[in-house]
């Protein structure tokens, strides 16, 4: 039931890729692995930067090093889950659907692009409601490119998203190991004079 209704929502998003060469061309810069986890990369340097204050570097290196340690801890579950489970690619049973990316070989599921921008987007928004927002749309967007793109199926953005927002909300609310992590990293970061 789950993967006949994930099978039809695919073909639904994709379905509409090769349509028009102006869409394409937008789709296929967003889907790439450089300009939308560049776009978060400098949103969390930006983050970094951007305050005078003692207190306010404090609260924002805390929401840069929470986005790091989340998005890494998000791919190594993800890798561990990998190696159970591997899912095809969308074109792997189907040479019909449109493809506007290069062929990954890794599992679909969950999307690893997903994964980490929600892990980023998600640990920037329990920090600042204001840019969480943008970050989040960067995320969505990025996992709805892997979709049109023919990349994914929905289910592995969804899933990506959850184990990637899941575990910032684990690191950045819930982790007594996360936060003694945090604390220690920066000290490390105040006494290099980067914090």
């Amino acid at each position: 039931m789950l993967t006949t209704w994930d099978k039809a929502l695919f073909d639904l998003i994709n379905g509409g890729a090769g349509q028009w060469p102006a869409v394409d061309a937008a789709a296929r810069l967003l889907v790439n692995d450089y300009l939308l986890p560049s776009t978060l990369a400098f949103l969390l340097v930006w983050i970094w930067l951007r305050s005078a204050s003692p207190r306010g570097r404090s609260v924002d290196t805390g929401i840069v090093i929470n986005a790091v340690v989340a998005q890494f801890a998000a791919n190594m579950v993800l890798k561990l889950v990998n190696l159970a489970y591997f899912r095809p690619r969308p074109f792997d049973p189907d040479p019909t659907v449109h493809l506007l990316f290069y062929r990954p070989w890794d599992s679909s599921c969950p999307s690893n692009p997903a994964a980490f921008g929600f892990a980023i987007a998600t640990a920037i928004y329990l920090g600042d409601r204001r840019l969480g927002k943008a970050a989040l749309v960067v995320a969505a967007i990025w996992a709805l490119a892997r979709v049109f793109s023919g990349v994914h199926y929905p289910l592995d953005v969804a899933a990506g998203a959850a184990l990637g927002g899941g575990m910032a909300y684990w690191v950045s609310q819930r982790s007594a190991a996360a936060a003694w992590l945090r604390e220690r990293l920066y000290h490390l970061l105040q006494k290099g004079l980067v914090a």
